[in-house]
């Protein structure tokens, strides 16, 4: 999204809730603690949470954090594989 559109501020917002449930949703499954797909999809939603709280809704994410949000794609390999 732009950083000047109007409805970037709800957008990042739902954008956490939506994170925050997620995780407080599976974080509960200690048998989905230390599957590295789980760990792979947390820290990428750790870092767009922790961007956004720190640099406020229109901060662009910096490539070298853009990078590591993007290693949540790699949670497809261990997925498919039971992990």
């Amino acid at each position: 999204m732009d950083k000047n559109d109007p409805n970037i501020a709800a957008t990042v917002a739902e954008l956490r809730e939506t994170s925050n449930s997620w995780v407080a949703k599976y974080r509960r499954e200690k048998a989905l603690l230390g599957r590295a797909s789980f760990r792979d999809i947390y820290s990428a939603l750790n870092a767009i949470s922790g961007h956004y709280i720190s640099f406020g809704p229109t901060a662009p994410i910096p490539a070298k954090r853009k990078a590591r949000i993007l290693e949540m794609d790699t949670a497809e390999k261990p997925l498919s594989r039971g992990r």
